[in-house]
C-alpha cells in the first residue's frame, strides 16, 4: 500500500506593511513604490515592487478584500464599457499594479479610448 503525500496547505496573513501600502496605493493614485516607501519599506526593495506585489501575503490580502483574478476580468469588462474612459484607465491601472499584472507604464495621457474597446 503506498502513502499519497500531500502538500501543508499554510494559512498565509498579509503583513501589516501589506495592508499599509495597499491603502497608501489607493492614496496615491497607484504608485507601488512610493506606497511600499510610505509603508516602511526600503527604497531598495520599493525599486522593484514585484518583491511585494507577488508575495503570498500581498495575494492573499488582494483576494480577501475582492481582488481575484476574476473579479479583474469583471471589473475590466465593467471599465471597458464606461463612459469615462480617464477615471476607468485610472482605475485599471491601479488593480493591475497591486496584483502585479501591469508590466508596463500605461501613459494616460497617450491612451486612446479606442485602444480600449476590446477589453
Amino acid at each position: 500500500m503506498s502513502i499519497k503525500k500531500t502538500k501543508k496547505i499554510y494559512d498565509v496573513k498579509p503583513k501589516m506593511k501589506h495592508k499599509n501600502a495597499l491603502m497608501n496605493m489607493v492614496d496615491n493614485g497607484g504608485n507601488v513604490s512610493k506606497a511600499m516607501i510610505d509603508a516602511g519599506y526600503s527604497k531598495n526593495t520599493a525599486r522593484t515592487p514585484s518583491k511585494m506585489t507577488t508575495t503570498k501575503g500581498f495575494v492573499a490580502l488582494l483576494d480577501d478584500i475582492g481582488l481575484d483574478e476574476q473579479e479583474i476580468g469583471t471589473i475590466l469588462k465593467r471599465h471597458a464599457k464606461s463612459s469615462d474612459k480617464r477615471a476607468s484607465l485610472t482605475a485599471l491601472k491601479m488593480i493591475l499594479q497591486a496584483r502585479g499584472l501591469l508590466k508596463h507604464n500605461i501613459t494616460l495621457e497617450k491612451a486612446e479610448a479606442e485602444d480600449y474597446q476590446g477589453l
